[in-house]
């Protein structure tokens, strides 16, 4: 099986495991996301060679290394798919450049517009004709990393973090923060 990666900002946040455990996503959704599993992603890979792999490690280690932290305020609900039984329930961050640009930095020329969501829960219960509430969340992330994810899809977490890439400099220049999870 070969193995597949993304890039993504992690997301540990007890305020928004809160609000989704509030929303009882259990009724609508098949499946549903636990809050270690909380990412926002900011490009998927898919299946990479060793080369490949390396590459992007020495990529993110750069894009990493001239970013500084920042915040994300989550204000709004994303639904994706169909009106009556969206596909992906998931919140959005309030428009912040400094995201954006990090987007750009990673992919700079995506295949399709970046939307950027944490997703809560996929896969809508056909047997359900009510939607969950329209409550919104009150939660802002501190960003301060990406983190390069592995794909499990069988085991939980199925996202499990191969590299993590703190943001910025030491005093003395060195890149910072740099933690490979595979070794």
């Amino acid at each position: 099986m070969q193995k597949h990666f993304f890039i993504a900002i992690p997301v540990a946040d007890e305020t928004l495991a809160r609000f989704a455990s509030s929303l009882k996503l259990e009724r609508y959704y098949k499946t549903i996301y636990e809050p270690n599993e909380y990412h926002l992603t900011l490009h998927f890979l898919g299946s990479l060679t060793d080369d490949e792999l390396r590459s992007w490690r020495h990529q993110l280690t750069e894009i990493a290394q001239m970013t500084s932290a920042f915040t994300l305020k989550l204000d709004h609900l994303e639904r994706f798919g169909l009106a009556e039984r969206p596909r992906v329930f998931a919140v959005g961050p309030a428009y912040e450049e400094k995201l954006f640009q990090l987007a750009r930095q990673i992919d700079p020329n995506p295949a399709k517009p970046f939307v950027p969501h944490i997703t809560l829960a996929k896969k809508w219960n056909q047997e359900v004709s009510l939607h969950p509430p329209e409550q919104t969340p009150a939660a802002s992330l501190h960003v301060k990393e990406i983190v390069l994810y592995q794909i499990f899809p069988d085991n939980q977490p199925r996202y499990q973090a191969d590299t993590r890439f703190q943001f910025g400099k030491n005093e003395r220049g060195d890149m910072i923060g740099i933690i490979d999870e595979t070794l």
